[in-house]
């Protein structure tokens, strides 16, 4: 106790030595503060639940996050073997995966980018040969020489925590992101909605478990409490701030991840302990060190308010799944997509929405990767409909290298809807349910640009009164006002099927010939129009027959000429 004395004196503090409380013994009021704030206040009325993932490199790696959002049956955790697994042999580092080839020979993740000279993560297996995290990967292979290793993915482990975070949303819907390894809810609203807080633990633990997570939870008033508890596996409830001092006191300093300076500066000082940190005097802590640092023990222990920003759920699904080994078959890529689909299937369904459009890029070694962009009539959010077209379209592109990275972005989420049906149907035929399928698989056989539907234009000039549109839009209602003469009192003007691209000359001065004399059926219908944009034509129309039976649709233009012209055909 003396060392620890001598050191309180750096500080310069008009405080005794000799009044300075001994260890692991709390004071009535550490760390004495200014006068209450609102923070404090609101504290009381808040429970901060925090989930921590010790183990967040290596689920980083495993399905956790496909899994996260199926949120299914309890299985095997990703980082024991399997089975089926098939263990490596060698010991070089490997390209991160989607699934980590976990081996009864031990796991270890090292980082690339620091030279992946150092363990940053290992499995139980490594574990009891006696590797640890930051031991030198020559040490560890002499203690497990067929040591499997993996390189760190820092894009996965982000991905594995925004899954996370969507997924407590359930929960409660103030949640916030706590990188690399951590989210914190706030739960005092929802605990009479979920029984109380032990079968909400309870409720969390069994489903993080069916994902393959073994987190460290706990639960008190403030969220900077709760994330170091759960950082320690100190895992407990907390109601009352009152008792936040003597539960955090005996935490190792380490859990507040400050500078590694500071907190080696704190170890010659002899504090260990966040209570140590506590006893100290406030003015010569921050004159000593970073403001920071205060401000944290005093966010912790309730004393100042700590505002956290609120997660909000993605727009868009992204996703991305590296391969080992490289595929060289279009064919073996469909098995290759399926978790990514199924994780976009997950996150559509969560939201009750679909999508009508996805981006795949293949990313290869060289060059640029290869896109395929899939469109859809309607929003869809089946892993079989999607899965469909996506295998017609990779049964038709020739890869120009090995694919070694599969990367997913959907577009904006649409809502869905119920495709209307025929009440009397016998079948999906009858009901139509099946045309947006068709469309689709001639759009990927075919070409996006070769399958389209027709939209109709207020318009009357005929030629400009259709565009091309996507066939799921709209047809508009044809204009039933006042009609026209010579047609049916209360019907539209009768239209051809099949309209000509130009308008063909025909014989004839007052009465026109097609194969034969025509002789007219109904009109004449009027159209005078375009005089704004230079294209404006003055014609009168006629549905007329040939000897042969057909019915064609002509016109007569009203200029000096007076010349007649085949415009459509009837069916």
């Amino acid at each position: 106790m003396r060392s620890r004395g001598h050191s309180l004196s750096l500080f310069a503090s008009p405080t005794p030595l000799a009044k300075v409380p001994q260890r692991r013994t709390v004071p009535a009021d550490p760390l004495p503060s200014p006068t209450q704030t609102p923070g404090e206040s609101r504290a009381l009325h808040q429970l901060w639940l925090a989930l921590h993932l010790p183990l967040f490199m290596l689920d980083a790696l495993g399905g956790a996050i496909a899994k996260l959002h199926a949120t299914r049956e309890p299985v095997k955790n990703a980082r024991n073997r399997s089975a089926n697994d098939q263990p490596r042999r060698n010991s070089s580092i490997a390209p991160s995966r989607i699934e980590t080839p976990t081996t009864s020979s031990g796991l270890a993740i090292v980082d690339l980018e620091r030279g992946g000279k150092v363990v940053c993560a290992c499995d139980d297996a490594a574990t009891a040969a006696g590797i640890a995290p930051g031991m030198a990967l020559n040490s560890a292979l002499a203690l497990l020489p067929e040591l499997h290793t993996l390189a760190r993915n820092p894009q996965r482990e982000h991905e594995l925590l925004v899954a996370l975070a969507e997924w407590a949303l359930r929960f409660s819907p103030r949640v916030s992101l706590e990188p690399p390894d951590a989210v914190l809810l706030e739960v005092r609203g929802s605990l009479r909605l979920f029984g109380g807080s032990r079968r909400l633990y309870e409720r969390l633990r069994a489903q993080l478990r069916a994902a393959g997570l073994e987190p460290q939870c706990s639960l008190t008033p403030t969220p900077m409490a709760s994330l170091w508890m759960a950082r320690t596996g100190n895992e407990g409830v907390i109601r009352r701030p009152a008792d936040l001092v003597g539960r955090l006191a005996d935490l190792p300093i380490r859990c507040t991840r400050w500078p590694e300076r500071s907190l080696e500066t704190l170890a010659t000082m002899g504090v260990r302990t966040v209570g140590d940190c506590l006893r100290l005097p406030r003015d010569g802590f921050a004159r000593r060190f970073e403001p920071e640092m205060l401000d944290m023990l005093d966010r912790a222990v309730g004393r100042q308010p700590d505002p956290r920003a609120c997660f909000v759920a993605r727009e868009r699904f992204a996703a991305s799944r590296d391969l080992e080994p490289e595929i060289e078959d279009a064919a073996r890529l469909d098995a290759a997509a399926a978790p990514l689909l199924d994780e976009l299937c997950a996150f559509l369904k969560k939201r009750r929405c679909g999508v009508q459009a996805l981006d795949l890029r293949l990313v290869h070694r060289e060059g640029s990767p290869t896109r395929l962009r899939l469109r859809f009539v309607e929003p869809v959010a089946e892993t079989r409909r999607i899965a469909e077209l996506l295998s017609e379209r990779l049964a038709r592109i020739v890869l120009p290298a090995p694919v070694r990275a599969l990367r997913l972005r959907s577009g904006p989420p649409v809502e869905s809807r119920e495709a209307p049906t025929e009440l009397f149907a016998k079948d999906r035929r009858q009901s139509g349910a099946g045309v947006p399928q068709l469309v689709e698989r001639l759009r990927a056989r075919l070409g996006t640009e070769a399958v389209y539907g027709l939209c109709l234009v207020s318009e009357h000039r005929p030629e400009s009164a259709w565009r091309v549109a996507e066939p799921s839009a709209p047809a508009a209602k044809p204009n039933r006002g006042r009609s026209k003469p010579g047609s049916v009192p209360g019907r539209p003007p009768e239209r051809p099927l099949w309209l000509l691209a130009e308008p063909q000359s025909l014989d004839g001065d007052e009465q026109p010939c097609f194969e034969g004399m025509l002789e007219f059926e109904q009109g004449p219908e009027r159209i005078e129009s375009g005089w704004w944009d230079g294209r404006d034509v003055r014609r009168d129309y006629y549905v007329a027959r040939n000897p042969g039976g057909v019915r064609l649709w002509v016109f007569r233009d009203r200029d000096p000429s007076g010349r007649w012209f085949l415009h459509g055909v009837f069916g």
